[in-house]
């Protein structure tokens, strides 16, 4: 069995075994480090088994890895991934202290904004989730505190990445980001408002050609200007595909019992910077410690109100003419998977999540969702396990209404 398997054993699954090795050795020098493996014969298409899964596909084996490693002013974080027939880097990056409070930071990752949201029980920020693959990024991330008061402070960042080829994208388009942050701090209260813009330009498609990628270009992208004047079009649009949030957060801490409070309102142009998509976006509740060693997280998602009033309200969420993948990176929508990035598809979400923290014996977490503007089946996750010294061994239930469940193993080892 095993001269079979190192027969056929592909180079991927030997640079993946190097990998794990290193690490091992040089242990004594590392943070931490987890290996998962989740093993699940009934590949499905189940919610939960597709989506929020770092952009990996369905397969009946998974097989993860993450360890970081921090030295005075570096930090590394590396994430491997495996499934039954692929290998890939997941979120892995290098930081490194420039000066003060700000950092340079590259790599493959996800965002270094809205750092209160829950990712492990969360639907979906609705900008950059964990569903779909991390992007390459290099960016600069930075944090201020008012000298004339001590309860406030801001942080921002601004970041340059890029999509990839595809049979839609002939030169892979590019991604801008930049986000601000003010944040208030007093007694056991934290309060948060901010600025998220993200931008897809550049690039080349067999249907439009090049698109404007000069230095010019990118500071009317920086801004959000306008480009040419397209025929047919009755003025000017903002040159690339625009989107973002306006992101308010709100925590208070009682002993031991935390509450949070949070709301992204998403816009894809002036209307909605200017609320006129009314409460489209995600509200959210989470409680820990409320019941012990227990998170219990709640969210609202809504995207009725992108179509509200044409042809001021018609932004069709994730959607765009000409960079057809939309708000997509790997055939995975990049923000909330509740928001089609192919299709206008208004809906109203709720959604569940329940976990254990800090418990030292046992494990648990609990997924719930389902469209409630139309008829629609529940779609859940439950993963049961026991901690076993540093083992968590448990299984994974997945399913939806009127489906077969999905049922697979579970076990990790954290050094």
């Amino acid at each position: 069995m095993l001269n079979q398997f190192k027969k056929n054993s592909p180079s991927k699954y030997k640079i993946l075994l190097l990998i794990t090795l290193i690490t091992t050795l040089y242990s004594q020098e590392i943070n931490n480090s987890e290996y998962s493996l989740v093993l699940a014969p009934d590949i499905s298409n189940q919610w939960w088994s597709k989506y929020n899964n770092y952009g990996q596909e369905q397969s009946e084996v998974y097989f993860n890895y993450k360890t970081s490693y921090t030295n005075k002013n570096i930090n590394i974080d590396l994430k491997v991934f495996a499934t039954k027939n692929k290998i890939y880097i997941g979120e892995s990056f290098v930081q490194s202290k420039l000066f003060n409070n700000t950092y340079l930071k590259a790599g493959k990752y996800y965002k270094d904004f809205s750092s209160y949201l829950n990712d492990n029980l969360s639907s979906g920020s609705l900008l950059v989730s964990n569903n779909a693959k991390p992007m390459p990024k290099v960016g600069i991330i930075s944090s201020y505190k008012f000298k004339q008061s001590q309860n406030f402070d801001f942080n921002f960042g601004v970041s340059h990445g890029s999509f990839s080829e595809s049979t839609l994208y002939k030169t892979a388009p590019m991604l801008h980001e930049k986000f601000i942050y003010l944040n208030y701090f007093k007694d056991q209260n934290e309060f948060s408002i901010g600025f998220v813009h993200e931008a897809i330009w550049g690039g080349s498609t067999e249907e439009y050609g090049d698109f404007p990628d000069s230095f010019k270009d990118f500071l009317k992208v920086l801004i959000s200007a306008d480009g040419p004047l397209l025929d047919g079009e009755p003025h000017a649009n903002a040159l690339g595909n625009h989107l973002g949030i306006w992101d308010f957060y709100y925590k208070r801490v009682i002993n031991n019992k935390e509450l949070k409070l949070y709301y992204q309102h998403f816009f894809e142009d002036t209307s909605g910077l200017r609320f006129a998509n009314k409460s489209d976006g995600l509200w959210g509740v989470e409680l820990s410690n409320f019941i012990q060693n227990t998170d219990i997280l709640i969210e609202y998602l809504n995207t009725m109100n992108q179509d509200k009033n044409p042809p001021y309200v018609n932004e069709n969420y994730y959607n765009h003419s000409e960079y057809k993948e939309g708000w997509s990176y790997k055939g995975y929508s990049i923000g909330n998977p509740f928001i089609d990035y192919l299709e206008n598809n208004p809906s109203q979400v709720l959604h569940l999540g329940i976990s254990s923290n800090e418990s030292k014996n046992y494990s648990y977490k609990l997924l719930l969702s389902r469209k409630i503007e139309s008829s629609d089946n529940i779609k859940y996750q439950l993963s049961v396990g026991k901690i076993i010294n540093q083992w968590l061994v448990g299984i994974v239930i997945t399913g939806e209404d009127n489906m077969s469940n999905n049922i697979g193993m579970q076990f990790s080892y954290d050094l």
